[in-house]
């Protein structure tokens, strides 16, 4: 990976800007508000906060997690997601530099971002984001800025989110519940449509993989119950990252080419 030079630091700093606002649109989407008024306001006393108490990851650390008027404590997600947003933008930057594709894994990465912490919280992934990255598959094809052919995204999403329907009906049928949501296979079209055929299927195992590998962690650590309820959402979106962070700008990438390297 290259030096980090100043510009990229620009870049975190740019990413941590857009961290506070996918918070607004984390808090309202889910309850159907507008993400453009009002303007930020405390979620205790709904005091309006000044530009100067806004300032990405300062203000909360100057604040010390407290608002300035109820002194009542101000989660540190707020925090977290300014900080993740800007490192993601940072190593994006560094993957990819200032090319269409960085811009179009970038654009999804802040999308998956804001539906991991509203899965998390409200076990939904609202359709706002599914027309959004729609349009980006349609615009990142149209205007070919993607290494793959439409066919191959075409085929990226019926293998994506086919295979996610097909894993929530046979679930739903055994376990006599909803296994899957169709949140998650609408996602994963959007996903399949930007990434084409072998990298959706890689996507897709990784997703399964970290997905394990929280439950045995959870369950063995934290005594989390296997059987209860885990939003797929944030791991679709951690085997996405992986995926874009070990892709080239051509389109290859490095665990994919290992593997057919090694094996064949």
């Amino acid at each position: 990976m290259p030096a980090i030079e100043l510009y990229h630091i620009l870049f975190f700093l740019f990413g941590s800007i857009i961290g506070s606002f996918l918070n607004v649109v984390i808090w309202r989407i889910p309850r159907g508000e507008s993400i453009v008024a009002p303007p930020s306001h405390c979620p205790s006393c709904n005091t309006h906060i000044a530009p100067y108490d806004n300032i990405p990851l300062f203000s909360w650390l100057i604040l010390g997690g407290k608002c300035r008027h109820c002194k009542k404590g101000i989660s540190s997600r707020y925090f977290i997601v300014e900080f993740i947003t800007g490192l993601f933008t940072l190593l994006m930057i560094l993957t990819y530099g200032l090319t269409p594709l960085f811009f179009v894994h970038l654009f999804l990465l802040y999308m998956l971002i804001a539906i991991t912490f509203i899965d998390l919280d409200h076990y939904i992934i609202p359709n706002e984001f599914i027309l959004v990255g729609l349009g980006l598959i349609f615009s990142a094809h149209v205007f070919k800025w993607l290494p793959i052919t439409m066919i191959d995204g075409l085929y990226g999403a019926l293998a994506y989110g086919g295979f996610l329907f097909v894993i929530g009906k046979v679930g739903s049928t055994i376990l006599k519940k909803e296994s899957m949501g169709f949140g998650d296979v609408k996602l994963g079209l959007v996903i399949g449509g930007l990434l084409g055929l072998k990298l959706s299927v890689l996507a897709l195992f990784l997703s399964f993989l970290i997905s394990a590998l929280f439950t045995l962690v959870g369950v063995a650590l934290f005594k989390m119950e296997a059987k209860g309820k885990i939003p797929f959402g944030p791991f679709m979106a951690g085997g996405t990252l992986v995926v874009f962070l070990t892709r080239t700008v051509g389109g290859g990438n490095s665990i994919l080419n290992w593997y057919f390297t090694t094996m064949f």
